[in-house]
């Protein structure tokens, strides 16, 4: 299976999450405050997905447009 960024972009939270799990590779995580912050490599991009520790929810699952994000993740 290969998905561009735009198709993976029209599924939902939850679909997105397993499309990592089962097809990603995390590259790094980070705590920030009652956050989780992980970044996947999928298909050709990546992905930040943010998960709420407190609630456990899932927030956000966002490919990232430009790479120069993982600069903030460098120090980790």
């Amino acid at each position: 299976m290969k998905l561009t960024r735009s198709e993976f972009c029209q599924f939902n939270l939850h679909t997105r999450f397993e499309l990592l799990t089962e097809y990603g590779k995390n590259v790094v995580s980070k705590r920030v405050s009652r956050r989780m912050i992980s970044v996947y490599r999928v298909f050709d991009f990546y992905v930040e997905v943010y998960e709420n520790l407190a609630s456990r929810q899932l927030e956000r699952v966002e490919p990232v447009i430009h790479t120069s994000f993982l600069d903030v993740y460098k120090d980790l």
